[in-house]
């Protein structure tokens, strides 16, 4: 029971003695954490937009804009909606051009090709969504299912977008599709986030 529970001077006083301990370099990254979140937040909130976003970084140390990037990057996923791909694509080629040394065509290639990826995934979908649709059209087979309910085999019959969800070849098509389609999304990424740190 002789321990001592500390007070929150104590607390400070310790961090302190630690942050003495942390090199300059650790100390700029603990820095840049630390006002990454609150100006990642605004943006995420829609509070700053690209323009915005540039203005705040202007004259900033490049770790700073190289931690944005990476966010920003690190925030795009297969799915993602379009105006928000855009916004966030956008943000990034604004921050690479803050850098003494920019990388904006590489940076706009790479983000380009994500934005055309999505717009090829989407039609690809609808394409074969539509196929989907059209089968089932010409099949009112395909648009009943059986269900027991109080014991009884009652005969439901579908919507054809129903049908089409409930479908077992479309569940298999979709999961097969995201997963292509996220392993390359994420591929691209990774040929950026690159990019941003070397």
């Amino acid at each position: 029971m002789g321990d001592k529970i500390k007070t929150a001077i104590e607390i400070a006083l310790e961090k302190a003695a630690m942050l003495d301990e942390l090199s300059e370099q650790e100390k700029e990254e603990i820095a840049i954490k630390k006002e990454l979140g609150p100006l990642m937040a605004d943006f995420y909130r829609g509070n700053l937009d690209a323009e915005k976003l540039w203005a705040r970084l202007k004259d900033r140390p490049v770790s700073l804009l190289n931690g944005v990037q990476l966010n920003l990057l690190n925030s795009m996923k297969f799915g993602l909606e379009p105006e928000e791909l855009k916004k966030r694509a956008k943000a990034v080629i604004a921050v690479e051009t803050l850098k003494k040394e920019q990388k904006t065509p590489a940076m706009q290639q790479g983000l380009n090709m994500l934005e055309n990826l999505q717009k090829k995934a989407e039609s690809e979908r609808q394409q074969v969504f539509n196929e989907f649709k059209k089968a089932i059209e010409n099949n009112p087979q395909a648009r009943t299912r059986m269900v027991e309910q109080g014991g009884q085999k009652i005969m439901l019959k579908l919507s054809v977008e129903d049908a089409i969800i409930q479908n077992p070849q479309w569940k298999q098509f979709l999961a097969d599709f995201e997963k292509n389609y996220e392993n390359e999304f994420t591929k691209i990424t990774q040929q950026l986030l690159s990019v941003i740190n070397n």
